[in-house]
């Protein structure tokens, strides 16, 4: 399966190569469901398997649009309970 990864420093996309399905329809990747706001780019692309072997690059993506980023995020309920909490514990010592 083929991967393309954006990279910021060249203003290319960088292709790598995994073994796996070579289907025409490759579902949609999948997604951590914490990000009730939306996701960045990176946050929604597919994860570029550990085992990928970089095979160049060009202006254009080849296969799945994938990311080297974790997917890790935290919810805007969470942020805003965190933002709370502070807040209290911020008044509670003043």
């Amino acid at each position: 399966m083929k991967y393309s990864v954006w990279n910021n420093a060249t203003r290319r996309y960088d292709y790598y190569q995994a073994a796996g399905d070579t289907g025409i329809h490759a579902g949609a990747p999948p997604r951590a469901s914490t990000f009730e706001l939306g996701a960045t780019p990176d946050q929604a692309a597919w994860p570029l398997p550990a085992d990928a072997t970089k095979t160049g690059s060009g202006e254009l993506p080849q296969g799945r649009i994938a990311s080297t980023e974790p997917k890790q995020g935290v919810s805007f309920n969470t942020m805003f309970l965190y933002a709370a909490a502070g807040y209290f514990l911020w008044r509670m010592i003043k």
